[in-house]
């Protein structure tokens, strides 16, 4: 556990180095959001191969695979600006629960675990940015489009535009014309690479089903 307690720390105040010196404009050899997360997929890796040779006869240490798990959540949500609180609560939602601590935990249990914020944090190691710049098309133009991501601010706009800044994270997405049929999707920034949405808005009524927008 005093391993682990110092890795927590050295990650932290990593985390904490990155974002000082990124805030006095002197950016990182690779300008990308995701170069943030790199020293806490290292630190990860480091502390879950720990676990492994210190395992038992019985399986895991429950609370020290919980220590590996909380650690390694904070230092992600430390590396996230505090106002992208769509980011924020991805992360919140994708990390994988504790373990159940009254016993020793199976190998399987815990992989499967660490396979989560494997995937987790190998996706947000890819991010070039923490907001993109959003255009909006609509055939026929003069749409309403609202974003509303699940936590923060509701966007709208009328197409054709652009949204600025806009933070990544999961957002459900509505476009409304008069005379055409009514498109609600959800969309992931995060998981997806693309600063363009285009809609084909079908007539209502009509024989054709509402069309998901095209991100690309």
């Amino acid at each position: 556990m005093a391993v682990l307690h110092i890795r927590r720390s050295i990650i932290l105040l990593t985390v904490i180095s990155t974002l000082a010196v990124t805030a006095r404009g002197q950016s990182p050899a690779k300008p990308q959001a995701g170069i943030r997360f790199e020293s806490i997929k290292n630190a990860f890796e480091v502390d879950a191969e720990t676990l492994t040779k210190t395992r038992g006869v019985d399986g895991y240490n429950p609370a020290d695979v919980n220590a590996t798990l909380q650690q390694t959540k904070d230092a992600t949500l430390s590396s996230i600006p505090p106002k992208d609180k769509p980011l924020r609560v991805y992360v919140e939602r994708s990390f994988p629960e504790p373990v159940n601590e009254s016993t020793p935990v199976q190998r399987d249990v815990v992989e499967s675990r660490f396979s989560l914020v494997r995937e987790l944090l190998a996706k947000l190691s890819r991010l070039d940015s923490f907001r993109l710049n959003l255009t909006v098309n609509t055939r026929p133009s003069n749409a309403r489009f609202e974003l509303v991501p699940r936590v923060g601010t509701h966007l709208t706009s009328t197409t054709n535009s652009r949204l600025t800044n806009v933070y990544r994270g999961e957002y459900d997405y509505t476009v409304t014309k008069a005379g055409y049929k009514r498109v609600h999707e959800t969309i992931n920034f995060i998981e997806r690479a693309g600063t363009i949405l285009e809609c084909d808005l079908q007539p209502d009524p009509g024989p054709e089903e509402a069309l998901p927008c095209n991100f690309k």
